[in-house]
């Protein structure tokens, strides 16, 4: 299970690779999570340890790898396929 700063952490670091297609700096990191250098490496070094990510070049963020973008413990959202008429992404929170 997660911290709530390796979950954060992970979302942000997913959301850029997919979005920005770059990881951000460690100074976007501290603005985006609000917490220091330190807190922020030891989060890192958590996803690190529980395999969500794979981070060679420790502390350069440019070649981190996210072996894992979702938290394990948590069931799989329902997906909606309009053509496979599912609705249980309306019906179903």
């Amino acid at each position: 299970m997660l911290s709530d700063l390796e979950r954060k952490l992970l979302r942000i670091l997913y959301s850029y690779s997919t979005q920005r297609k770059r990881m951000p700096t460690i100074d976007e990191l501290e603005i985006k999570t609000g917490r220091n250098k330190q807190d922020i490496f030891a989060g890192l070094r958590g996803l690190v340890e529980q395999r969500y990510i794979f981070w060679p070049d420790n502390p350069g963020l440019d070649t981190l790898v996210i072996l894992e973008a979702w938290e394990r413990d948590q069931p799989q959202r329902p997906k909606f396929s309009a053509s496979s008429g599912n609705i249980d992404y309306w019906t179903k929170y």
